[in-house]
């Protein structure tokens, strides 16, 4: 059925003079109208008027452009308080702008409006994490893997939450509960393989780094996390070519290239690890020059022990 623009009061007495002398059909017509246009129902110049400022703050966020966008949306809200897209969309606007709190807010009130929007959870849940507010944002990214198991994201985020508490078992069972619905996912493999490493389970992170490289050998990340399971395992020789191959990748980063110097070190590469510890100087001396200092103690030890 479609939705009824009231008309004014002229008219509406008009239609009641003709119900009266007309029969039972046209009375009918009448109730309808008035039920629709008096509360069971919105005028579609209203709705139209709401689409229109729901399209146009969809295209304002799209351009950056949050605070227009966000007067659009307020404006599409207020003309349709029921339409949960409106407060989602609203939710994701605030959420651009660093208004956490009242994003949360919307994204909350569009799941009252449809409770089985696993997007609204889990948009709710990534942004209480961003609160650290983790046991709330927990409840909901749970509900949103119900919702939508086949969504990476919500794994993600639920996986990620657990590992801010520590609870790296249950973030474990939260990557492998998700890669059974999405198999053979590169980046939950690589969150699993982060998850077995801090909860030192070396070999199963080694195994799952391995196979997060065998399906996308570019992602240097990858490499690199893959290096720092071999080298947590003290199986330097294997993390190696890991973390030269991150770097080829990657660039020179200062976290590998330090690590890379370490491997050389441990495996009696001194002029290796020497050679790698002075790029890790240069990479490092103007941002944390601290570190470099530390680092050029460990060179002059290295080279008055050859």
């Amino acid at each position: 059925m479609s939705y009824l623009v009231c008309r004014n009061s002229v008219e509406i007495i008009m239609d009641t003079a003709i119900v009266r002398s007309a029969g039972k059909l046209i009375t009918m017509r009448f109730l309808m109208v008035m039920v629709v246009c008096f509360g069971f129902g919105m005028p579609v110049a209203q709705a139209d008027e709401a689409s229109a400022h729901y399209r146009l703050a969809r295209t304002l966020r799209s351009e950056g452009k949050l605070d227009e966008a966000l007067k659009e949306i307020d404006m599409a809200v207020k003309l349709r308080p029921t339409y949960a897209q409106g407060h989602l969309t609203r939710g994701t606007i605030l959420r651009r702008m660093d208004r956490l709190d009242e994003a949360v807010v919307a994204f909350d009130r569009a799941i009252e409006l449809e409770p089985k929007s696993g997007q609204a959870y889990g948009l709710a849940g990534a942004t209480l994490m961003r609160l650290n507010r983790t046991d709330e944002a927990i409840k909901r990214l749970t509900k949103a893997t119900r919702l939508e198991p086949t969504e990476t994201n919500h794994w993600l985020n639920l996986g990620a939450a657990y590992r801010n508490l520590k609870k790296y078992d249950r973030a474990i069972s939260t990557y492998e509960w998700g890669l059974k619905r999405n198999p053979n996912n590169v980046d939950l493999l690589n969150n699993l393989g982060v998850a077995q490493r801090r909860a030192r389970r070396y070999d199963d992170a080694i195994a799952t780094f391995e196979k997060a490289v065998a399906l996308a050998p570019e992602r240097a990340d990858f490499h690199q996390n893959l290096g720092i399971a071999y080298r947590a395992a003290q199986r330097y020789e294997e993390a190696i070519p890991h973390y030269m191959q991150a770097i080829a990748i990657g660039g020179e980063k200062a976290g590998t290239l330090y690590d890379l110097a370490v491997c050389y070190e441990k495996i009696g590469s001194n002029e290796l690890a020497v050679r790698t510890f002075k790029r890790y100087i240069k990479a490092v001396q103007s941002k944390d020059p601290k570190a470099a200092k530390r680092a050029q103690e460990l060179v002059d030890d290295l080279e008055a022990n050859k």
